[in-house]
């Protein structure tokens, strides 16, 4: 589910849709999709790239050159042509939700879905293909594994397809057996008449 609002959303959708077909004639949608996602990763754990991709008082013209100079020759021709298409438009601060939009294009186009996959520890090359077997099975499409680490759950993972979400983590089991104990704890001790904790 996205953290975008509708309309952020339809105008990523305009200049995705765009990058993908011409992506896709040259053959290149995959690594342009990877690109744009490092890249909106990237603007999203460093607050001065972010800024400099998102301030309105910016000089477009400016940030045109700076662009060509940090990514020409480092990353694809495709984008840093997109990044200079969304700098003239006044777009640039959509990057985020431009790749988000284009990922989810892209994996209609090759019958994939989107998994994220929260775990307590990395997952395991086994464990990736065990999951992606699993989703292939579930759904019938190859999954595109989204992944993210948070100690927190202490053990096992919460898994997301679209907006159905498996959560088989720890502290969800554990939250599950505190409930039936108090239930039954409830049951032995209150003849059958259940207290809420």
């Amino acid at each position: 589910m996205s953290s975008f609002d509708d309309t952020t959303l339809a105008v990523a959708k305009v200049y995705a849709s765009a990058m993908l077909q011409l992506a896709e004639a040259r053959g290149e949608a995959d690594r342009l999709s990877d690109e744009i996602a490092q890249l909106a990763s990237y603007a999203a754990s460093n607050e001065n790239f972010h800024d400099f991709l998102t301030d309105p008082l910016a000089d477009l013209d400016e940030r045109a050159e700076s662009l060509e100079r940090m990514f020409r020759g480092r990353a694809s021709d495709l984008l840093v042509d997109s990044l200079q298409v969304l700098n003239r438009k006044g777009r640039i601060g959509l990057l985020a939700a431009v790749a988000e939009v284009l990922a989810e294009a892209l994996d209609d186009l090759r019958g994939r879905v989107a998994v994220q996959v929260k775990s307590a520890v990395p997952l395991t090359d086994d464990l990736r293909t065990r999951l992606a077997a699993a989703v292939k099975k579930s759904t019938g499409s190859e999954a595109r594994l989204q992944e993210s680490v948070d100690p927190a759950l202490v053990g096992g993972m919460v898994v997301q397809i679209g907006d159905s979400k498996m959560d088989a983590s720890v502290v969800s089991r554990l939250k599950g057996l505190r409930a039936a104990m108090l239930a039954r704890a409830s049951k032995q001790i209150y003849g059958g008449a259940h207290v809420e904790s």
